[in-house]
């Protein structure tokens, strides 16, 4: 477990004024369980390590370009991160823009491994799959949801608005659907150790999940059907990435 990339996230960014790029944002709350039935004791983040701001969605542990830097602090029950976007870069800029139109609704997440923790186990009267006492965290990444409780963006400028180039869209979209799929396997292992099932409910969702992928899968053949000029390389590029993560989720050829 010690050598498993791990991710949560939570709510939470504030935009500084006075500092164009500038950011808090709070990437966890300590002492309560989360969406993954977890539990993170206060000490457990590095305090005042510098991490790297990852691309959307986690977009950089798949090949995109860091878009800031932050360092980790613990103040209370909350963890921040008090950081940068890097307006010297497009991606760093696009970021910005895009937690600024909306910093209420913006979600955050973390990388991390486990030093320590307790598996399968009590707290506070509750069962909870862990105890998560010491972590190496290495990146934070805005997201659209996540498992944490109480995340959010705190602080930031506003300058203009631009738009998420069609490489990152789709880069968030493969690290969306990665999460989602990898946070299915997650409750149903925590739900397994309970000695429980999938509720129908969450039955249901997996299996429109699966339907949803099934159908862009289709669209997504029909696209790279298209006649070579009707498409870039680098656009035919990503999608032929989708259509692959389509099939490692389905585990097909």
């Amino acid at each position: 477990m010690e050598n498993e990339i791990l991710r949560k996230s939570f709510t939470g960014i504030e935009l500084k004024k006075d500092k164009p790029g500038a950011f808090i944002a709070r990437i966890a709350t300590l002492g309560v369980i989360d969406k993954d039935g977890d539990v993170t004791l206060p000490g457990a983040f590095p305090e005042g390590k510098t991490i790297l701001i990852s691309a959307y969605m986690h977009g950089s542990w798949v090949g995109e370009l860091p878009v800031g830097k932050g360092v980790i602090h613990e103040k209370g029950n909350e963890v921040l991160v008090e950081g940068e976007f890097n307006l010297n870069s497009d991606t760093g800029k696009e970021h910005y823009e895009t937690v600024k139109f909306a910093p209420d609704l913006q979600e955050w997440s973390y990388g991390f491994k486990i030093i320590d923790a307790e598996e399968d186990t009590e707290y506070d009267g509750n069962h909870v799959w862990r105890i998560l006492k010491k972590l190496d965290v290495f990146e934070a990444s805005p997201v659209l949801r996540g498992a944490g409780m109480g995340t959010a963006t705190l602080a930031i400028k506003k300058d203009k608005e631009q738009g998420l180039t069609f490489a990152s869209q789709t880069e968030a979209a493969l690290a969306a659907v990665n999460d989602l799929v990898a946070r299915a396997k997650s409750l149903a292992g925590l739900r397994r150790k309970e000695g429980r099932d999938l509720s129908h409910n969450s039955r249901e969702e997996i299996a429109m999940l699966r339907k949803k992928l099934g159908e862009i899968e289709v669209e997504i053949k029909n696209l790279l059907e298209k006649p070579t000029d009707a498409l870039s390389g680098s656009i035919r590029n990503e999608i032929n990435r989708s259509l692959k993560t389509i099939k490692n989720i389905y585990g097909r050829n």
